[in-house]
C-alpha cells in the first residue's frame, strides 16, 4: 500500500476553491443586509438557519462517533477521523453563535419576539402574558446558557475525544490506556449531549414562534441534524476515495452508512408524522398554528420537506444494492442534505417573518395590552361545536334591519366618545382576542388591523385569509422559497465547514494505526457479495 495515502493534503487549488465560495457566501449576505427590511430580518434569519444547521451538523457527527465508542462498534474505525474532524466546526459554530448571543443582548435583530423589551411587563402596552409565562425559560441569559455555554462544552468534549484519538497513533500502551480514555470521553458525551441539545434547539429555533410549542420538537430537529451529517460524511468518503485516499473503505463501509441514512430518513418521517398529527389532531390552538401557518402560506416548503426527506432517499435507498454505488450514494447524500437545509428553512423562515412583522406593528404603536383576564375566561369558557358556532353566528347575523342600524349607531357613538387609546384597541379587539386565542377565525371584516392583530396570539389572521395582512403572507422571495442570495449563503458556510475540516483532517493520518479494532475495520464484510473493490482492499492488506 502507498502510506502517503494515509496522510491527507489539502491542496492549494482545494483551498482557492473554498475561498471563493466563502467570499461568494459574504457577498450574498452583504446583498441580503442590504436589500431587507428595517430589521434586517432576512440577513439575520439567513444567518441563524445556516450556523444551527452546520453547528449541528458538527455536533451529531461527536454524538454518533461516541455512541459508535461506547458500543464498542469496530466496523467504523477507518472512517473515525472523518466525525473526528467534522465535530471541529463546533469551535467555528462557537464564534457564529456568539454573533447571535451579542444580538440578543444588545437586541441588534429581532429574531426573537420574547425579547422585545416590555413584551413581559404587566405595565406595559404590549404585554404577553404567554411569554410572560415562559420568561423564567425564555430569556438573554438562558438563552446565552443554553447555546454558547453547552456549545462550548460539547466542544472541549470533541476536542479531548480527538486529542487522545491522534496521540493513539504514537503513544498507545499494550493496556491501551488512549483506547480507554477515548472510551471515557464518548460515554459520558452522550447524556451531555442528548439532555443539552434539546435546550439548545429550544432556545435557538423553537423560540422564534414563542407561543407555540412541541415535546417532539427536539428529538425532530437534532435527527433534521444528524442526516445532513450522513449525507455529508457519505459525500466526504466519496470524495476522498476519488482523491487516492480512505483506501481500505470499501462499499461494504459505504453500505453501513447508507443503512443509516435510510433508517433515519425513516425515523424522520416517523417524528414528522407523530408532530404534526398529534398536534392536529388535539385541535390544540396555540400547537396548531404552526402547522396552520405554514401549509396554507407556505404549501411548497411543507410538502416538499416530505418530498426531500422521505419519498426520495426511501425510494433509492430500499434497494439493497443501491447503498453499495459511489454515484448513486453521492447523489441521494446530495439530495438529503440539501432537503434538510430546507427542513431548516422550513422551522425558521415563517416564524421569524412574523417576528419581524409584530416589531413593526410594535414600533408603529399598533399592537395593545393582551389582557390576561380575558383570556384566562375564554379559556376557561367551554367550546363550542361546529353546530353550535353556526347556529349562534346565524342566530347573531339575522337581526331586524333597523336593529342593525341602531346597534350600529350606537357603536359609532360610543366610539366617538371614547378617549383616543381605547379608540385603538376598541371591544372588539378583546373580543378577536379570546375568540382567536387557539388559532381560530374571527368573521368581523370591518375590524381594525389593530384589532386584527390583537386578536391573535402569533399574528395569525382573524379575518380569513383573504383578509387582514395580505402583503404580509404574499409569496417573498428569501422566505416562501430560499433565493438565490440563500443559496449564495449556503454555498458560504459549507465552503467554511469544508475548509475548516480539510484543514483539520491533513493534522493527523487518516488510518488510526493502534486503534484495536483497526483490523476488524479493515476486514469489514456486511455479507453481500465481496465486490473486486473488497478483494483489492484485502490483497493491499496481506502485502501490507
Amino acid at each position: 500500500m502507498n502510506l502517503t495515502n494515509t496522510q491527507f493534503v489539502f491542496q492549494s487549488k482545494t483551498k482557492s476553491v473554498l475561498i471563493g465560495g466563502m467570499v461568494l457566501g459574504a457577498l450574498c449576505l452583504i446583498l441580503t443586509f442590504i436589500g431587507d427590511d428595517e430589521y434586517h430580518t432576512r440577513f439575520w434569519s439567513n444567518y441563524l438557519h445556516n450556523t444551527v444547521f452546520f453547528t449541528g451538523i458538527a455536533f451529531t457527527s461527536m454524538f454518533f462517533l461516541s455512541a459508535q465508542i461506547t458500543a464498542f462498534a469496530g466496523w467504523n474505525s477507518l472512517v473515525k477521523r472523518v466525525w473526528e474532524s467534522m465535530s471541529q466546526f463546533m469551535m467555528v459554530g462557537l464564534v457564529l453563535v456568539a454573533v447571535l448571543v451579542i444580538g440578543v443582548w444588545g437586541h441588534i435583530h429581532h429574531l426573537y419576539h420574547w425579547n422585545t423589551p416590555g413584551i413581559t411587563d404587566p405595565n406595559s402596552p404590549i404585554y404577553d402574558h404567554i411569554i410572560d409565562g415562559k420568561s423564567g425559560f425564555l430569556n438573554a441569559r438562558w438563552y446565552t446558557l443554553g447555546t454558547l455555554g453547552f456549545l462550548a462544552v460539547w466542544f472541549f468534549w470533541s476536542f479531548k475525544l480527538r486529542q487522545a484519538s491522534i496521540a493513539q497513533d504514537t503513544d498507545e500502551t499494550p493496556s491501551l490506556d488512549y483506547y480507554k480514555k477515548q472510551r471515557k470521553w464518548a460515554a459520558s458525551f452522550l447524556p451531555l449531549g442528548g439532555f443539552l441539545s434539546t435546550v439548545f434547539i429550544w432556545q435557538s429555533v423553537m423560540s422564534i414562534d414563542p407561543h407555540w410549542y412541541s415535546t417532539m420538537f427536539a428529538w425532530y430537529s437534532m435527527i433534521s441534524m444528524w442526516l445532513g451529517g450522513l449525507s455529508m460524511t457519505v459525500m466526504l468518503i466519496i470524495y476522498l476515495k476519488s482523491q487516492g485516499y480512505l483506501e481500505y473503505v470499501t462499499r461494504d463501509h459505504l453500505h453501513d452508512i447508507g443503512k443509516y441514512l435510510f433508517g433515519i430518513s425513516v425515523f424522520w418521517t416517523y417524528l414528522w408524522f407523530d408532530q404534526f398529527m398529534l398536534i392536529w389532531y388535539a385541535n390544540n390552538g396555540e400547537e396548531t398554528i404552526y402547522f396552520k401557518e405554514r401549509m396554507n402560506h407556505y404549501p411548497v416548503l411543507f410538502w416538499g420537506n416530505l418530498l426531500l426527506n422521505f419519498v426520495t432517499p426511501f425510494l433509492i435507498l430500499m434497494r439493497n444494492d443501491t447503498k453499495r454505488k459511489f454515484g448513486t450514494m453521492f447523489f441521494v447524500a446530495v439530495i438529503v442534505f440539501f432537503g434538510h437545509w430546507w427542513d431548516y428553512f422550513y422551522m425558521i423562515k415563517p416564524g421569524a417573518r412574523i417576528a419581524a412583522h409584530e416589531a413593526k406593528e410594535i414600533s408603529e404603536g399598533k399592537v395593545k395590552t393582551h389582557e390576561a383576564t380575558s383570556l384566562e375566561k375564554a379559556a376557561a369558557e367551554p367550546k363550542m361545536t361546529t353546530t353550535e358556532a353556526h347556529s349562534d353566528a346565524t342566530a347573531t347575523a339575522t337581526p331586524a334591519a333597523e336593529g342593525e342600524a341602531a346597534a350600529h349607531h350606537e357603536d359609532a357613538a360610543a366610539h366617538a366618545a371614547a378617549p383616543a387609546e381605547t379608540q385603538e384597541a376598541p371591544a372588539q379587539g378583546e373580543a378577536a382576542h379570546a375568540g382567536n386565542e387557539h388559532g381560530e377565525d374571527v368573521h368581523g371584516e370591518d375590524m381594525h388591523d389593530e384589532a386584527a392583530h390583537a386578536g391573535t396570539e402569533h399574528g395569525e389572521d382573524v379575518h380569513g385569509e383573504e383578509h387582514g395582512h395580505e402583503g404580509d403572507k404574499s409569496f417573498k422571495a428569501g422566505f416562501t422559497l430560499p433565493g438565490f442570495l440563500e443559496l449564495g449563503t449556503l454555498i458560504g458556510f459549507l465552503s467554511l465547514f469544508l475548509f475548516f475540516f480539510f484543514n483539520k483532517l491533513s493534522s493527523a493520518s487518516l488510518v488510526p494505526w493502534k486503534d484495536p479494532y483497526l483490523e476488524e475495520s479493515k476486514h469489514h464484510e456486511t455479507g453481500a457479495l465481496i465486490n473486486t473493490e473488497v478483494e483489492e482492499s484485502h490483497g493491499h492488506d496481506d502485502h501490507h
